[in-house]
């Protein structure tokens, strides 16, 4: 029988990796989560969206939606269409990192809804994505300071204290049906220090004690049995020992490239770089006539004909993917070739001549849920299905670029030195975290699974169709 649910609780532990937490839960070092939710729930065996990155990453729990379907293809992301038409700001191009991040629930695909809209009594501490949210929004003001103070001073469980204390307060909200949470601390001593260091290790610890404290305030109120308890990260993360710089490789080819943070230099630029968790970057191309058409792969090469190799053989690049003359796209990498091609409900992957993935043999043709089952195991998780959605946004750039696990494409302009990255479709960054303290039948999910998921345990009905699938 179907049970519905007086409140859900959503925490987003930013940058968790589903591994890091079944190891430190065998080790007794996450003795609440263990309790709570591995052992009297469920552990998904879960995948993100790509690109997999703060951001872009939290729409599928938040509407349900890829991020290219949502039309956010990264945490920067160029417009090639929108940057043609002028030169006033913001004119086609964004970057989330610092004070735009004020930006992305508007500049989500029109339309859209999220949990925050269907729920009236939803409340929010520490994501950015709240569009039309008004005074439920918990930390509208205060979350750019405890962003910026944590990052001068490198002391992010200053801003994970205080989204446990928040969420603490907001447990005594009488109309709360819904709360999200974000914990920013795994994904920032991640990208510091990597992601099994001492610091990050603790911000599980902390994470861990957070939930045991939650968990005795629910039962106090007798409210534990009605409530439906998720942690889920939005990406995993990798430890990054080289960096390669994708400006400069661009540049020293003849592309001036049009990047963050030098967005003035746009007079004469020929490509622009927009990466997103330093594992991933949207490329896009000027073309003979202009910014106002994409770059398929056919007159990419007639500009620079050997451009591609060049790519495929820095050691920093493991996949490439551009658009086709065919409405697909190909996808390369020293392991091999293939074209994909989204048709309706469909996957269409063909192998040219070894797979790119190095996949076992995958039929030609494909549906969502049996690309997601045939791939889920290995080194790509959800890769075909999950290239076609990004290609959705007209904000994705024509040349898509994932880097190699140990490798990141951001050299300048990157302070303090990040020795952690994400992003990319390799299944260190594509894995998720998504536990539960209901059982489930089903034991695997796409994040946007849990848009719907919420949606009916709280017996909410959605307004539009959605890339989710709930889990029932």
């Amino acid at each position: 029988m179907k049970k519905n649910y007086k409140k859900v609780i959503v925490i987003l532990a930013d940058g968790a990796r589903p591994d890091v937490i079944q190891e430190l839960s065998a080790l007794g070092k996450l003795p609440y989560i263990t309790e709570h939710l591995i052992q009297a729930g469920t552990d998904f065996k879960a995948t993100t969206t790509f690109p997999s990155t703060t951001g872009p990453a939290y729409l599928p729990f938040l509407t349900g939606n890829f991020a290219g379907t949502a039309n956010m293809p990264g945490i920067r992301w160029f417009d090639k269409k929108a940057f043609a038409k002028g030169f006033g700001w913001p004119d086609g191009h964004r970057s989330y990192v610092g004070l735009e991040s004020y930006f992305m629930g508007k500049d989500i695909k029109a339309g859209t809804d999220t949990l925050f809209d269907l729920i009236p009594e939803a409340y929010n501490i520490f994501n950015a994505v709240t569009p039309r949210f008004g005074n439920r929004n918990l930390t509208k003001l205060s979350r750019i300071w405890y962003w910026y103070y944590a990052h001068l001073t490198d002391h992010w469980t200053f801003a994970d204290k205080a989204a446990h204390e928040k969420t603490m307060n907001a447990l005594r909200i009488p109309d709360l049906r819904f709360l999200f949470v974000v914990y920013p601390g795994i994904d920032e001593y991640g990208h510091l220090a990597g992601p099994k260091h001492e610091a990050t290790l603790d911000s599980y610890k902390f994470l861990d004690e957070s939930i045991g404290e939650i968990v005795a305030e629910l039962k106090k109120k007798n409210e534990w049995d009605n409530t439906q308890l998720w942690i889920v990260s939005d990406h995993g993360l990798s430890k990054t020992d080289h960096h390669f710089c994708i400006n400069t490789f661009l540049e020293e080819r003849d592309f001036p490239t049009f990047y963050y943070p030098l967005i003035h230099r746009r007079f004469n630029a020929r490509a622009a770089s927009m990466v997103s968790g330093n594992g991933m970057s949207n490329v896009s191309f000027r073309n003979h006539d202009g910014w106002q058409r994409i770059t398929t792969q056919e007159e990419l090469r007639k500009m620079s004909p050997d451009l591609l190799k060049d790519f495929l053989a820095q050691e920093a690049v493991d996949i490439v993917a551009i658009r086709n003359n065919e409405g697909g796209f190909d996808i390369l990498s020293k392991r091999g070739e293939a074209k994909v091609k989204e048709e309706g409900d469909k996957i269409c992957y063909q192998v040219v001549n070894a797979d790119p993935f190095g996949y076992d043999a995958l039929p030609q043709k494909m549906s969502f849920a049996e690309s997601f089952e045939r791939t889920i195991d290995s080194e790509y998780p959800d890769a075909p299905l999950q290239l076609a959605q990004l290609l959705r946004s007209p904000r994705a750039g024509d040349l898509i670029v994932s880097a190699k696990s140990g490798y990141d494409l951001r050299l300048k302009f990157e302070h303090p030195e990040h020795h952690g990255s994400h992003g990319s479709l390799h299944w260190e960054h594509m894995r998720c975290v998504m536990l539960c303290n209901t059982t489930f039948e089903r034991k695997h999910a796409r994040s946007a699974d849990l848009f719907p998921t919420v949606l009916d345990a709280l017996d909410v009905k959605p307004t539009q169709n959605c890339d989710g699938v709930a889990i029932i």
